[in-house]
């Protein structure tokens, strides 16, 4: 099948495996997301609601073409949806000004890519990047489910994008801390690269507890800083995805290597949703500042 015809045939007879919900409609929708990146999912909409989750089918659509078979995907997508539900039904959608006390947070983002979405959010620029602001809505073992906080819900709260940031950041770290790790530590392997221990001890990558929007850690109070300081020496910073950056700890490098390389890796090895920038930036341990 097409993907457009497995779509169909999930929408067509998800209901069935759902058979204990009152499923008013199911429909197929497709969202923009990170990056522009289009993806397509299943809304299953219950009589007498107006808010559904959206389970992504591009993942199954993998599963499918892989060899399982349409009723093991059409139960596992059951069973996430029950799952999603039960989310759903924890959380409080009414993102007043109350809740957004405790569960905004931020994200960092490629400005360029996500020009048309900034259209209709608050944002800051953060060099070549825009800091985005979301709603959490769930973090367990299971992941992490956010919504992005439109300009509508932004202004309905009469407070500042300063005001904004301050709740968010105070909130991020606090959910997410900052976790910097030498690259030894998480590619055991990393010897077989061919590069030297003396280098290796150089590379450290800079994350949060959980490794999802990690990237963000670079926005934290001092937390370069006090890296920087540890280490004794400035630092080039290189996006490895929005999910962490890779601090080398060396000033002698060719800053135009380093980019060419963040570059290439970014081209062929970081999808394209998960994509941040090519640029290098470099912290300077003198002036306390981080320049591109």
């Amino acid at each position: 099948m097409s993907f457009e015809e497995f779509c169909d045939e999930i929408s067509g007879n998800i209901a069935y495996y759902l058979s204990d919900y009152d499923i008013e409609t199911v429909k197929v929708e497709k969202v923009i997301k990170n990056n522009g990146i289009e993806c397509t999912g299943v809304v299953i909409v219950l009589k007498e609601e107006n808010i559904a989750p959206n389970i992504y089918l591009d993942y199954y659509y993998m599963l499918y073409r892989q060899g399982r078979s349409l009723d093991d995907i059409l139960t596992i997508i059951s069973e996430e949806y029950v799952r999603a539900r039960s989310t759903m039904e924890r959380s409080n959608f009414d993102i007043d000004m109350e809740h957004i006390r405790d569960n905004a947070i931020i994200k960092l983002v490629n400005y360029e890519r996500n020009k048309d979405k900034l259209m209709e959010c608050p944002y800051i620029m953060y060099m070549d990047m825009a800091i985005t602001f979301r709603f959490m809505v769930k973090c367990d073992d299971v992941g992490v489910a956010s919504a992005l906080i439109s300009n509508k819900e932004f202004k309905k709260w009469g407070i500042t994008i300063d005001e904004l940031y301050n709740i968010a950041m105070e909130n991020t770290r606090r959910l997410f801390p900052e976790s910097i790790r030498c690259m030894d530590e998480i590619l055991p392997n990393i010897e077989e690269l061919c590069i030297d221990e003396a280098d290796r001890k150089k590379l450290y990558v800079l994350s949060n507890t959980t490794g999802v929007n990690g990237a963000t850690a670079i926005l934290y109070k001092d937390v370069i800083k006090d890296f920087a300081h540890q280490v004794g020496k400035s630092l080039f910073i290189m996006p490895s995805s929005i999910h962490e950056m890779i601090l080398l700890c060396s000033e002698e490098v060719e800053k135009e290597r380093l980019k060419a390389l963040v570059k290439e890796v970014n081209k062929y090895i970081v999808s394209e949703i998960d994509f941040l920038s090519d640029t290098v930036y470099f912290y300077d341990l003198e002036s306390d500042k981080i320049t591109i």
